[in-house]
């Protein structure tokens, strides 16, 4: 693996209040509310694991599914506001559709892109900060909103293409970590820092080793999430490891967890070795796709594996304090793509074009078993 960089700035530098923000924002595009009708939502439903290892097992649990409506295509992101609602974005038609809580009630659209018709903004992740605050990341670009009827949004560029993790500070800045061009003065840095402006203040850690720069681009990236404190986790790819740049002091990261049972660093050679000749680089690949810090202050990371070149994929639990001591890594067939921690300490997931919230617990080897 190539070395770990020290950024050169804490996360609060040159970052504008929220407050300020809101001011600042531009008028956004005029909110279209909708009653899509009666769609169907399971509840209760557990997973059963298929492997286990550590102390303990890692429980996932279907708190419900639902599929939204009939004019949704793709999930592509989830975030959950103070009051329980649950925001979803919908990377084919390019707009944000509200949930309840309970999954229970119909749908409405929430916001809708300002831009439908231009393929830089298909939507790819999304967050949101507090009462009002949201951010829309797109393929090469960002949008920064307050909620409410109209939505006002901020339209922001960003300079790469692929991103792997996205996270917002508590301060309403927020990092995006993926590849970037070689023209690019921050290149060999794979975690980019920005203002609630959009001004990139920094950036930071080591890319994926690779002589061609755009496996470098495509495969560079990890899972991001700050905790209570204000640090960023960093969950790396091959081998597993979870770094931690603590905002007080973030020259200074440390390596909470590196396990190569769970992601070997072999997989930087599969990576590399494509079914395709015409590309340096593999689609389906052994990673990390979401970390964050549980409510009991434990670390979660799940990660995504596949059996071979074309294999059936499925998903790996991995809980570990924050010491770094692994407490249960539980393998699922279920290969679920986990977005963002809701408000209530549930998880907001995605699986065959439905919405999901999902309870994760850890409780004693065998116990989830049916």
């Amino acid at each position: 693996m190539a070395r770990m960089d020290k950024p050169k700035a804490g996360w609060t530098r040159t970052v504008s209040r929220l407050l300020l923000l809101v001011g600042l924002l531009g008028s956004g595009p005029t909110l279209a509310g909708c009653n899509t009708g009666p769609r169907m939502v399971q509840k209760d439903r557990s997973e059963t694991p298929v492997a286990d290892r550590g102390p303990q097992s890692v429980s996932v649990r279907e708190v419900w599914r639902t599929n939204i409506d009939s004019r949704f295509d793709n999930v592509s992101g989830m975030a959950s506001w103070s009051d329980g609602s649950i925001w979803v974005g919908n990377s084919e038609t390019r707009d944000i559709w509200e949930l309840q809580s309970d999954g229970s009630r119909p749908a409405t659209v929430a916001w809708i892109n300002s831009e439908p018709g231009t393929d830089d903004r298909v939507i790819k992740r999304l967050s949101v900060v507090g009462d009002t605050m949201f951010f829309v990341l797109n393929r090469s670009s960002i949008d920064i909103g307050t909620r409410g009827r109209p939505a006002t949004v901020r339209h922001i560029e960003l300079p790469y293409y692929w991103q792997w993790g996205f996270a917002v500070a508590p301060d309403g800045g927020f990092v995006v970590s993926g590849g970037t061009d070689p023209s690019d003065d921050y290149f060999d840095h794979s975690v980019h820092q920005f203002d609630s402006r959009g001004t990139r203040v920094d950036s930071w850690h080591s890319v994926f080793p690779h002589e061609d720069w755009r496996a470098t681009r495509r495969l560079s990236g990890g899972a991001l999430a700050f905790n209570a404190s204000g640090d960023l986790l960093v969950s790396d790819v091959a081998p597993f490891r979870i770094t931690k740049y603590v905002e007080s002091d973030p020259g200074q990261p440390t390596v909470i967890v590196e396990d190569e049972s769970i992601i070997s660093s072999t997989e930087l050679t599969r990576a590399t070795a494509p079914d395709d000749p015409s590309t340096t680089y593999q689609f389906r690949w052994n990673r990390s796709i979401f970390v964050t810090e549980m409510q009991d202050g434990n670390i979660l990371n799940v990660s995504h594996h596949y059996e071979g070149r074309r294999g059936r994929p499925y998903s790996v639990w991995t809980v570990a304090t924050p010491a770094g001591d692994v407490l249960a890594s539980t393998q699922y067939d279920n290969n679920y793509t986990v977005w963002n921690r809701a408000s209530d300490g549930t998880y907001l997931a995605s699986h065959d074009r439905h919405a999901i919230k999902l309870e994760v617990l850890l409780e004693p080897l065998g116990s989830s078993e049916e």
